[in-house]
């Protein structure tokens, strides 16, 4: 019988010693990186996808316009293909409405300016939207949400609430700085969710200290990318691949999910 205990005793030690390092201490939980998309840009489906397949990590592109049709006929689009592609590759299809209203101060015209819209049209077109995607991709029925332009207002309100109340979106995505690092989740808001705008032109440097800090605070970092080598708020094609590379060798260090199953890990814990 004290044979039997000392051996029992062993194990538990030997399994207290496992989750510990060489200091004593726990090792410190991997720091949460999200790489999120806005607005289904052709160099998102031409360099991204490509790059971070290469690399071997998914990240959450959110759409709001979709070509449906081809030069040639009796063709799909090359985006319709290239997105239910990437849906099946384990990327993730994040709702960004139709057609993207966003502040006329910002140089939105009248037609697709949000202050046209009403709370009504605002969750109807994400509902249309949501439908869309599932075109593409039938494996979820929610989804997660990016507001355009940042922007939570619609007639004076904000309708973030209005907008989980529909039952559609699981969680939401907002903007913010380079500071915006998610260490509280008890807090968090899941509507509006923070996330770091990356600016035109932003070097490798920079993106590789905004993960540092993320890793140093042990909490999460959301990236808001735009294009990748074209378009607009551009990160260089180079840049973005040596950045993917930097993740892929410091795993030890992150996890780099969707933003849905950052957010279902966070909010499970």
């Amino acid at each position: 019988m004290k044979q039997v205990i000392f051996l029992y005793c062993v194990v538990l030690s030997v399994s207290a010693f496992s989750q510990t390092n060489s200091s004593g201490k726990k090792p410190a939980a991997k720091a949460i990186i999200c790489l999120t998309y806005d607005d289904g840009l052709a160099s998102h489906l031409s360099v991204a996808v490509p790059q971070l397949d290469s690399a071997g990590l998914k990240a959450t592109f959110f759409l709001n316009s979709i070509a449906g049709s081809s030069d040639v006929l009796g063709k799909a689009s090359p985006a319709v293909v290239g997105w239910q592609q990437a849906a099946q590759k384990g990327h993730e299809l994040g709702n960004h409405t139709l057609f993207h209203p966003c502040p006329e101060k910002l140089g939105w015209e009248k037609q697709v300016a949000i202050e046209q819209y009403t709370l009504t049209r605002i969750l109807e077109e994400v509902t249309l939207s949501n439908a869309l995607l599932t075109l593409l991709d039938q494996k979820k029925a929610k989804r997660t949400f990016a507001y355009p332009c940042n922007n939570v207002i619609v007639q004076g309100k904000d309708y973030s609430t209005e907008l989980q109340k529909t039952g559609l979106i699981s969680y939401a995505r907002g903007g913010g700085d380079r500071t915006n690092i998610v260490t509280d989740y008890k807090t968090l808001n899941p509507m509006q969710v923070p996330s770091w705008l990356v600016e035109d032109g932003t070097t490798l440097n920079e993106l590789i200290a905004f993960a540092e800090k993320v890793k140093q605070a042990g909490g999460m970092g959301i990236y808001q990318f735009h294009g990748i080598g074209g378009e607009f708020f551009q990160v260089s094609k180079e840049t973005h691949k040596r950045f993917l590379q930097y993740l892929n060798a410091n795993k030890e260090h992150y996890r780099v999910i969707t933003f849905s199953e950052a957010m279902n890990s966070i909010t499970t814990r």
